[in-house]
């Protein structure tokens, strides 16, 4: 069962649902990755884009990386990474934050 969080961004409201065991895969291997020269900094927080847009696209099946990199401010990164981790259950919700709906 896909659970789903709707957030407010830049791009106006967007839809992340839960992670599939294949996305949870390329996540941890991101997780597990020393960050290089390249790619440090900001560079090493925008790796994580590619699994961000799969939970995101899973509602939004015609948002590019084009369209998230170029509309999206690093505010609405963490809420969508943060938002991603809830609802694949990797990230409980603080208090006062939505809980991830069931679809």
């Amino acid at each position: 069962m896909l659970k789903q969080q709707t957030v407010p961004t830049s791009l106006g409201q967007l839809t992340v649902s839960s992670l599939t065991l294949g996305e949870l895969r390329q996540l941890d291997s991101l997780f597990q990755e020393k960050p290089s020269a390249e790619n440090s900094g900001l560079a090493s927080l925008l790796r994580y884009l590619p699994v961000i847009q799969n939970a995101v696209r899973k509602v939004h099946q015609d948002l590019t990386t084009e369209h998230l990199e170029n509309g999206l401010t690093f505010d609405d990164f963490n809420v969508l990474f943060n938002a991603m981790l809830e609802v694949s259950g990797l990230k409980k919700a603080a208090a006062g934050e939505p809980t991830p709906v069931p679809v």
